[in-house]
């Protein structure tokens, strides 16, 4: 009975066929090359015969076909050794490589696939079999060339994600240099009173923001501020609010105005914190809300005002050590249209302190998973109650991150601090 195989049109092969490139016959049998030669293009495949193994390194370093089928037994160089030279010209290119032998021992079909053969095909050649080892390795080679396309989609992919993951960090970077940039002055001296500002970011960007000016010879304006969020559309919210308070272009500046006889005057803190909430409401199209604190400081008379918009009551630390929390309750900006802020007064006598701070102090988790409330924030100013300047936010933050036991911040934190000195304290203007 003669031996059924598969008839195929020549002009196009199957799918899984489709992923043989070129088959290199190597057989130093003509016939045997003609015959097996012939079953490929049955089938439609493209083939190259070699008559030798070095004939056949000829041919394919010129073609690079994938599947060699190759005799075991060769004059001058055998099956085998072809195979290792083959594997060693292109080691990032696989070949599926078929022995067509006559042996058939365990020990010997061992030690080939040992020596890197990939399958056999008995002699004398069934065209069933033969059709079944070359499919066997078309699916080999189809999902091969699949995982290379998926590998080359992932690696454009992460190409691209780490270009843009390179364009955020320099966007972030530039974010970062432009926060830092909006505190002008950290540490500064006017007569008797002392400005300490600090802001300290949870992550690269933040939304917290603390700072002071002059306004005229005897007033100093100040401000601090909380924007919900700690993404760069909140640090880009932040020196939005930073520019209402420019000290470059001060005619801009929202806390003074200029009299008809063109004297700038200091504006009062919650006509401040409306105009800033109006246009926050009109122009800022964000879920971003903020809470806030401007005030006015008269340095002749050491009368001090401020405002507050939903943000955590100032610390008044009395000469004794004593602390009071100060001020009323309020919306945050941007939340209302309708909100309508007043001004709390109090007298900062020498030897007192006023302390603003953000809900990073009190709110932020900090140890065993409570936060610091406030309650515990009075022993954390008292220990740097008789500080000043830089000396006073470096031991702040000191002992803020020893609270932590050195782990990373939850929340941005910022603090503005105004200190009325002792009589006998006082000296030259200081800025850092």
């Amino acid at each position: 009975m003669c031996q059924p195989y598969p008839k195929l049109k020549a002009s196009r092969p199957p799918p899984v066929l489709r992923a043989i490139k070129t088959v290199l016959i190597v057989d130093d049998s003509a016939a045997q090359r003609r015959i097996v030669a012939g079953f490929l293009t049955g089938w439609g495949l493209h083939s190259l015969q070699a008559s030798s193994a070095k004939a056949a390194i000829r041919l394919f370093k010129k073609h690079r076909p994938n599947i060699i089928l190759s005799d075991w037994m060769m004059p001058e160089m055998n099956g085998l050794d072809l195979c290792d030279t083959l594997r060693q010209i292109t080691p990032d290119l696989y070949i599926y490589f078929i022995l067509l032998t006559s042996r058939s021992t365990k020990a010997e079909m061992l030690y080939a696939f040992q020596k890197g053969a990939d399958d056999f095909l008995s002699k004398p050649i069934a065209v069933i079999e033969l059709h079944a080892r070359v499919t066997a390795a078309a699916r080999l080679l189809y999902t091969q060339r699949k995982l290379k396309l998926k590998n080359r989609q992932i690696k454009a992919a992460l190409r691209k994600t780490q270009a843009l993951n390179a364009a955020m960090d320099k966007d972030l970077l530039a974010a970062q240099q432009l926060q830092t940039a909006l505190i002008h002055n950290k540490h500064r001296r006017f007569g008797r009173f002392d400005f300490t500002a600090l802001v300290e970011n949870a992550g690269p960007v933040g939304g917290d923001l603390a700072g002071f000016f002059t306004i005229g010879a005897t007033h100093i304006g100040f401000y601090i501020a909380d924007v919900s969020g700690h993404d760069i559309s909140a640090a880009m919210l932040t020196v939005r609010i930073a520019n209402f308070f420019s000290t470059e272009a001060f005619g801009q500046n929202i806390a003074v105005q200029r009299l008809k006889t063109g004297q700038i005057c200091p504006r009062q803190p919650h006509d401040i914190l409306q105009s800033i909430n109006q246009i926050i409401l009109k122009e800022v199209t964000t879920d971003h809300y903020l809470t806030m604190i401007s005030g006015l400081l008269d340095l002749t008379s050491g009368r001090l005002c401020f405002a507050q918009a939903g943000h955590p009551y100032p610390i008044l630390q009395a000469k004794k050590g004593m602390f009071h929390h100060i001020g009323r309750d309020s919306l945050p900006i941007g939340i209302s249209q309708t909100v309508r802020y007043q001004d709390h007064h109090l007298q900062l006598a020498a030897g007192e302190r006023l302390i603003l701070y953000s809900d990073g102090f009190s709110d932020g988790v900090y140890d065993q998973n409570t936060a610091l409330g406030k309650e515990g924030l009075q022993p954390l100013f008292a220990r740097v109650q008789h500080l000043h300047g830089p000396a006073l936010t470096h031991n702040i933050l000191e002992n803020i991150h020893a609270i932590r036991d050195q782990t990373p911040l939850v929340d941005d934190l910022s603090a503005l601090i105004i200190t009325h000195r002792a009589a006998g304290a006082s000296g030259p203007e200081t800025s850092e």
